[in-house]
């Protein structure tokens, strides 16, 4: 079991700001969810005097003349803290994947919820849905890794947001294991979502791997 990433339940949409405009649109099919097997768990866890002001740059937006958005699932607050250093970067909107029924606080009891999410292929009940969905052609996707993979959060987000017409650039936080499966699930569920480069940043490289989320930003523009 991977990263404990998983903060109880809040939602916080920014405004939208800075110019680092940021992706094409990729025609994106909608996603379904189905289930997979699960495997063995990992234990998560100022201006010179006289001088003119700098003009404020205008919103960013996307290629299509949209918005942007930080769409994150996070239980410890990890994965969370990724997510405010991308919004703030880009001045994306910040929109929090929250379950109907909280987590248990007890880690073993929570372990063994999500166990039962992956050997029933059970997708938990999401609280209510990201509001102006359509307005937003570009969306930061983020999560913890479990069990090597893509929570059955995640799944049960993309199963209820058409992610066609919108270009995805996944993160995802974790112990120790990688992001390669967690991604192929996201291609798998949206075969044709044009999914960028994924960050994946470990717990252990936290907090200084946040200085890692400009160039990525940065990487995600150029490509």
């Amino acid at each position: 079991m991977n990263e404990r990433d998983m903060d109880r339940r809040t939602f916080v949409m920014g405004s939208f700001g800075l110019g680092l405009a940021v992706l094409g649109a990729g025609v994106l099919a909608g996603c379904a969810a189905p289930a997979e097997p699960a495997a063995a768990p990992e234990a998560p866890e100022a201006d010179a005097p006289g001088a003119e002001p700098e003009p404020t740059p205008a919103p960013a937006s996307g290629t299509s003349g949209g918005r942007a958005l930080v769409a994150v699932f996070s239980y410890s607050g990890t994965t969370l803290t990724v997510a405010e250093r991308i919004a703030e970067a880009t001045g994306a909107d910040l929109f929090r994947i929250e379950t109907a029924d909280a987590y248990p606080d007890d880690y073993d009891a929570m372990i063994a919820q999500v166990q039962r999410e992956q050997d029933e292929g059970y997708l938990p009940t999401l609280v209510g849905e990201a509001p102006d969905w359509d307005a937003y052609d570009t969306v930061y996707l983020g999560h913890p890794i479990w069990w090597g993979g893509l929570p059955h959060v995640m799944r049960a987000f993309l199963s209820q947001h058409d992610l066609a017409g919108k270009t995805t650039a996944p993160f995802s936080t974790s112990s120790s294991s990688g992001n390669a499966a967690a991604l192929d699930a996201l291609r798998e569920l949206c075969p044709e979502a044009d999914v960028r480069e994924a960050l994946h940043l470990t717990r252990g490289s936290l907090p200084g791997a946040l200085d890692e989320v400009e160039p990525w930003i940065e990487g995600l523009a150029r490509a």
